[in-house]
C-alpha cells in the first residue's frame, strides 16, 4: 500500500483502533489470532476494495473495524452457533454505544454474519465487508491450524529420536 493509502487508512481508523475499549479486543482469541488483529485485517482489505471500486470506503472501514467489537459479553453462551448468531447485534450495540455510527455502518456490522443470521446485507459495502470477513476468517483459521500442525509434528519427531537413541 502507498504511503498515502496508509496514512489515510490510519486516519480514517484513528478514533477505533486506539480506543480503549476496542483495545480490549487484543485479549480474545478469534479465528486463532487477537480479536483486534482480525478487525483490523478486515478493516485492511475492506479499505483497498472499496477505494477501488469507487465506494463509500470510509464508512465501510470504519464498519470493518467495528464488526466484531465486543469482548466477554457472549462468555454465557454455550453453543458456537448461538455465539456466531448474536455476535453482530452486540458489536452494534458497543458501536452505537461508544461512536456515532450512522446507518451504513450498522448494517454493516449488523449484517456482516449473512447468511448465518438471516439479516441479508442493504448496502454493497456491506457485501464486501461480508465476503472479506468470510475470506479473511478461512485464512486465519488455517494460518492457525498449520501453525497447530507444525507443533504437532515437530513434538511428533522430537519422541521419534528421542525413542530411537
Amino acid at each position: 500500500m502507498i504511503k498515502k493509502n496508509k496514512q489515510e487508512l490510519n486516519d480514517i481508523l484513528a478514533d477505533y483502533k486506539n480506543h480503549p475499549k476496542v483495545l480490549e479486543m487484543k485479549h480474545y482469541s478469534h479465528h486463532g489470532i487477537r480479536r483486534y488483529d482480525h478487525c483490523y485485517r478486515v478493516a485492511y482489505y475492506t479499505y483497498k476494495v472499496t477505494k477501488f471500486l469507487n465506494l463509500n470506503y470510509h464508512s465501510a472501514t470504519k464498519a470493518a473495524m467495528l464488526h466484531d467489537f465486543y469482548t466477554n459479553e457472549l462468555e454465557e453462551e454455550s453453543s458456537s452457533v448461538s455465539r456466531f448468531r448474536k455476535h453482530p447485534e452486540i458489536a452494534l450495540e458497543n458501536a452505537k454505544k461508544y461512536f456515532e455510527i450512522n446507518e451504513m455502518e450498522a448494517d454493516i456490522i449488523s449484517s456482516h454474519m449473512f447468511p448465518v443470521t438471516n439479516k441479508p446485507p442493504k448496502y454493497l459495502e456491506s457485501w464486501i465487508v461480508d465476503l472479506i470477513d468470510d475470506g479473511t476468517a478461512i485464512y486465519e483459521k488455517a494460518s492457525s491450524m498449520k501453525r497447530e500442525i507444525q507443533s504437532f509434528a515437530s513434538v511428533m519427531i522430537f519422541m521419534i529420536f528421542t525413542f530411537l537413541r
